[in-house]
């Protein structure tokens, strides 16, 4: 009897991985659903949505995006690493996926074990604005205005330990001044209070502050990235302009939870890497102020990652930023 129970589980675990197998072959069968772990009308949200159409074509399926917004991108990252492994709920998120597992005590899930990365989208460099009534066109009149002035000037971010607010310590901390942090709970409502003049400035995203930096109501000092962005040759990198060893760039990737099969991974990264591969994505993406990832396999998308968190623990961890 042993011996017949032993064969009937055996019989049921094979029955089952082949299931996976033919899963994993038809895939994908039905509607796919993005998890966008943040607020309508942000960056992330304009990227996955800028994505549809070919994703879907390629695929062969509708898509459909779901805002799941709170708690710093934890509900709707939790909604995903609770889903299951089968390719049908995905996760379009930033860089604080990653970043919250040094920010916060306690999460309930374990971003590099209950997550898998298929691709990675975009890099995010940022762009810092001030309000035009600030006495300062470059990054060295701010700084020098910043520490004549400590702790007056303040800079938004779209919340705490993200990478607007990293990027601000970062710049205190390599320029030696005393701006004040003002967190809000995303990119459009921040710009609107520097907009304003109740904020100095704020290290933005590009697709968001670009409309209002062509129409000059707000005034772009530098980039945040290592080299200058190509359609915006005129404003320098951080480093250029008085910051030696400045470097930030947010990043977005599309997750699946964990344990999804490898052939479905796999099929997910291709199709990705096709979409951003055609010229007229590319432009549009490019149009919103967004740059393109180098190709990779998601096994490399994974080493990324790791490399870059490693990176701001270190920022979080001296700075003792907490959620």
């Amino acid at each position: 009897m042993a011996l017949s129970r032993r064969m009937a589980v055996t019989g049921m675990a094979a029955s089952l991985l082949a299931g996976r197998r033919s899963s994993a072959q038809d895939y994908p069968s039905r509607p796919i659903r993005i998890v966008v772990p943040l607020t309508p009308g942000g960056s992330v949200d304009l990227l996955t949505r800028a994505l549809l159409p070919s994703l879907s074509a390629r695929l062969g399926q509708p898509i459909v995006v779901e805002n799941r917004p709170g708690a710093t991108t934890v509900i709707g990252t939790q909604l995903v690493t609770r889903a299951e492994p089968d390719g049908y709920t995905l996760l379009s998120a930033s860089s604080s996926v990653e970043l919250n597992a040094f920010l916060m005590r306690s999460l309930p899930y374990n971003p590099r074990r209950d997550l898998t990365p298929v691709a990675q989208l975009t890099t995010i460099p940022f762009v810092l604005v001030v309000n035009p009534s600030l006495p300062v066109r470059t990054v060295a009149e701010l700084i020098a205005y910043a520490r004549a002035h400590p702790g007056e000037l303040t800079y938004a971010s779209y919340g705490i330990g993200g990478p607007g607010h990293l990027s601000g310590e970062l710049f205190n901390r390599l320029a030696g001044t005393e701006t004040l942090h003002v967190p809000y709970a995303g990119i459009p409502p921040a710009l609107v209070d520097v907009l304003g003049g109740r904020v100095s400035m704020i290290f933005s995203t590009l697709p968001l502050a670009m409309p209002e930096m062509a129409n000059g109501r707000l005034r772009a000092l530098a980039v945040t990235s290592a080299d200058r962005v190509d359609f915006l040759p005129e404003l320098p990198t951080l480093a250029e302009a008085g910051l030696p060893g400045f470097e930030s760039s947010g990043w977005n990737v599309l997750y699946t939870p964990a344990r999804t099969p490898d052939q479905i991974v796999g099929r997910l990264n291709e199709a990705v890497r096709k979409v951003l591969a055609e010229p007229a994505v590319a432009e549009v993406l490019r149009a919103q102020g967004f740059l393109l990832a180098p190709p990779r396999s998601a096994g490399e998308v994974s080493e990324v990652l790791a490399a870059l968190s490693q990176k701001w623990s270190q920022v979080i961890q001296q700075a003792n930023i907490t959620l």
